[in-house]
Order: structure tokens, then C-alpha cells, then sequence
């Protein structure tokens, strides 16, 4: 809207000039909303288009949901128009529109917008590309909005596919404990090969667990323990180690943290470890893993680095949503989102750094201020 209070020749009244644009809109009524104020309400009758002079205005779709009243569809700024539908066929009104501040705009009745449209086609095509952008527009939203519920729904399936697999397994595994508790009383000296099994059969437990708190979208505070970063990696190391046997593949850590660090250190290990089985399957044959941890400014980093052929470029963008999930048979794409969703009960942060010429880091970055 120019100072003189006339419409800008954009949107529908695109390529008229100021003098054919004010020859037909002296004669229009300008109506005046103050901000909130009901402007079109949805199922009502009308045959007239709404020009934007000044002030901004929100479409919204009503719902069947005492929730959720309502979805916004777009906001409208001066220069676009509104209520077309009502030129084109003669139903009700299939949205409303509520003034977001205090508007102007310009009434145009069906009558005069057809005079308008045999003297000047060329508002007619300018209807119908914002009605084609628009529609354009409709159809991305609902393809994100299938995802969404695509998404949901398979993460409904896998919770509860993890219920059930929660139940059936919680009596072999009990078994499987209490076998080793019995190995350890009839051969003393077994210790250190029972307490690793049972160790192992907890952390299934808590792996299919954390698949249905992930599924739930529930959040479980992590358990925040003292830990030496040594002997932590020394374990970890310990549990992937035999997994690269027959490989050529290099395991190395580098730790830089002298003293006591805090965090959970089930939901911490089992990001490594995921973290570490990515990066070994990523390489095909010879490579190189190494982990790395550093102190800076009250946060922990722990990274985890290999010279493998790297993430494409078409996932990094959603590689840490859902099912997202790239040269693997079998892969279920829910790994890197269940290590991030640990990581952020942690208030913490992990990020993927592309390395050149090829590589991939993942950098898990811990508050210790809290602790």
C-alpha cells in the first residue's frame, strides 16, 4: 500500500497501472477491523474478494476437536487477497478470517470483478497463479503432514512390537541370569564371565526398553553418575572390541580428561556403542575408529571419528529423524534418533560434522555445570 492510501499494483492487480488501478478502486468500499475482529466466519454465504490494504489477516480451518479448535491455514499481508472461493462457485464459505491487527481492505462484489476481468484479462491470470501457488502450497503441507502420520503410525507399530517383545523375553532372560548366578556359585572363579553376562542380558532389557519410551515419546531423566572416563572407555571398548575381529579395522581412544565427569552412563554407553557399530559398518574394508573426549567450558565432548566413505548429502538434513536410513539391509533408522533422544535428556547436544575428503564425526557434547 502506497502513502496515497491506494492499492501497490502486485498480487491480483499485477501488471495495471497506478491510473486503471484508482480508476475502478475510488468507487470500492474500504472496510476497517480492528485487530481480532471476525472478518469472514466459515460457512457463511458471500460473493465478494477481499483486497489487503494495510494489516494482516489469518485463514484458519475449523476442527472436530475440543483440543484443537482450529488449524491456521496461512496469514495474508497487504497486497494478497482473499475470499475468491466465493467468486467462483456458490457454496459457503470454507474457512474464516480474523483480523491479526488492525486491517483495511478493499470490498471487490463478484459484478465488479467480472467488469474488471473482461477489461483487464490480466487479473483473471493473476488469480489464477496465486490460486495455483496456493494450491501448490496445500498439496507440500499435506504430503508433510502424511509423513507425520506415517511416521506415528509406525512408531505406534514398533511400540507395540517392543511391548510384546518386552514381555516374551522377560522370562528367558530371567532364566539367563539366574543360570549365571548358579555357574558363579558352582565355579567361584567364574566371576568375571558371569557378571559379563548378566551385565549384557540387562543392557537388552534396557535396549528394547528404551525402543518403546522412544516409540511413547516419553522422556526418562537420565540417572547422573561420577564417572571415570578411562575406565568407562576402557569398557566400552571391551564390548565392541571382539565385534572387529577379523577386520581391518583400527580402535583407538583418546581420552583428555583427567578428572571425574557426570552423566548416565547406560544411556552414554549405548550411544557410543551405536555410534561405534554405524561407523564399523560403514566401512567396507580398512579403516580407522577413534574416540575422543576434551573438556571446554563446563561441557563434556566426546567424539566419535572414522575415515569411512561418509553420510550422502540427500540425509544429513533429516539424519537424526525417524526411519531415516541409508545402505542398510536391515536397518530400522531409528539408531541415531534414540542416541540423540538420550543425549537430550542429558540437556546435552549431538551433532554430525562431515569430514573431508570422506569421514564422518559425531560429537556428543554433555553439560558438567549441572552436575
Amino acid at each position: 500500500m502506497q502513502e496515497s492510501g491506494k492499492p501497490e499494483n502486485i498480487g491480483i492487480f499485477h501488471g495495471l497501472s497506478e491510473d486503471v488501478v484508482s480508476s475502478f478502486a475510488k468507487d470500492l468500499e474500504r472496510l476497517h477491523f480492528v485487530k481480532g475482529e471476525a472478518i469472514i466466519s466459515e460457512n457463511s454465504w458471500g460473493d465478494n474478494l477481499f483486497f489487503i490494504c494495510r494489516g494482516k489477516v489469518e485463514i484458519n480451518k475449523g476442527l472436530n476437536n475440543a483440543e484443537t479448535p482450529f488449524a491456521q491455514l496461512s496469514i495474508l499481508e497487504p497486497g494478497e487477497f482473499f475470499g475468491e472461493m466465493g467468486l467462483i462457485d456458490d457454496e459457503p464459505r470454507s474457512a474464516s478470517v480474523v483480523a491479526l491487527e488492525d486491517t483495511e481492505l478493499l470490498l471487490i462484489p463478484r459484478e465488479v470483478f467480472t467488469q474488471i476481468t473482461f477489461s483487464h484479462p490480466v487479473v483473471m491470470l493473476n488469480l489464477m497463479r496465486t490460486l495455483s501457488g496456493r494450491l501448490r502450497d496445500t498439496n507440500e503441507r499435506f504430503v508433510e503432514l502424511m509423513d507425520q502420520m506415517i511416521s506415528k503410525n509406525r512408531l505406534m507399530a514398533i511400540g507395540m512390537a517392543a511391548s510384546k517383545i518386552i514381555h516374551d523375553i522377560k522370562t528367558p532372560l530371567t532364566v539367563i541370569v539366574l543360570t549365571a548366578q548358579l555357574m558363579e556359585n558352582i565355579f567361584p572363579g567364574s566371576s568375571e564371565f558371569t557378571e559379563s553376562i548378566v551385565k549384557q542380558t540387562k543392557m537388552i532389557d534396557s535396549l528394547v526398553r528404551e525402543v518403546l519410551d522412544f516409540a511413547k515419546g516419553t522422556e526418562t531423566p537420565p540417572l547422573i553418575q561420577k564417572i571415570d572416563l578411562d575406565a568407562f572407555f576402557h569398557e566400552v571398548q571391551e564390548v565392541y572390541i571382539s565385534a572387529l575381529k577379523g577386520r581391518d579395522i583400527t580402535f583407538i581412544v583418546e581420552n583428555k580428561v583427567t578428572d571425574f565427569v557426570h552423566f548416565d552412563e547406560g544411556k552414554i554407553r549405548r550411544v557410543l556403542i551405536n555410534l561405534i557399530k554405524n561407523a564399523s559398518e560403514a566401512i567396507k574394508s580398512q579403516g580407522e575408529i577413534k574416540i575422543t573426549s576434551s573438556m571446554s567450558a563446563g561441557w563434556l565432548q566426546i567424539s566419535v571419528i572414522d575415515n569411512g566413505p561418509g553420510i550422502s548429502q540427500k540425509i544429513r538434513e533429516d539424519l537424526f529423524q525417524p526411519f531415516v536410513s541409508e545402505g542398510k539391509t536391515h536397518g530400522t533408522g531409528l539408531g541415531l534418533a534414540i542416541c540423540k533422544k538420550l543425549v537430550l535428556e542429558h540437556r546435552g547436544r549431538l551433532e554430525f560434522i562431515p569430514l573431508e575428503p570422506h569421514g564422518s564425526r559425531f560429537d556428543i557434547r554433555i553439560p558438567q555445570n549441572s552436575a
